[in-house]
């Protein structure tokens, strides 16, 4: 008795695994994207950010050369700025932790090399800064890195 049980029980997982389950075709569902109606962006009127703009102001390297000061925010009677010389050097004036190494001109594009001191992190960068206006007294900055809108206003220093 007990072979024929085995006998059947044998027989009974032999004929499960021979017998190869049947799965439903699954049927794939493709959408046709083409039929969509897309809107037409063409005229937007959103700016691209990262278009070229051709230059809109020309900057004279000369008038450049000096020492441009602004106020410092919170100390209006204390001056701070930077030196540009003729030879391509820079230096900053009353901003301890960051002096300023060289300078140079890029079309309407001051580039300002720099590092800190006095700080836990002294490493060197350059400060991309884009010349709005220039005249022989007043000089209009936008850093790159600064919220749209923001400028930073500076007097040439005759001393």
């Amino acid at each position: 008795m007990v072979r024929f049980n085995l006998l059947c029980l044998s027989l009974l997982i032999m004929t499960v695994a021979c017998n190869p389950v049947h799965k439903e075709p699954v049927e794939e569902v493709r959408h046709d994207s083409s039929l969509v109606n897309t809107a037409d962006s063409s005229n937007a009127g959103i700016t691209d950010s990262i278009a070229a703009v051709a230059d809109t102001l020309h900057v004279d390297a000369a008038k450049l050369i000096g020492k441009w000061m602004q106020p410092v925010a919170g100390v209006e009677k204390e001056m701070q700025g930077f030196q540009l010389r003729k030879n391509g050097t820079a230096r900053s004036i009353n901003m301890y932790t960051l002096v300023y190494e060289k300078w140079q001109l890029a079309h309407d594009t001051l580039l300002l090399w720099n590092h800190s001191e006095g700080v836990k992190d002294t490493s060197g960068m350059v400060d991309t800064i884009i010349i709005k206006a220039l005249s022989d007294t007043s000089l209009v900055l936008f850093p790159v890195k600064a919220a749209e809108g923001y400028t930073e206003k500076y007097r040439k220093s005759i001393k």
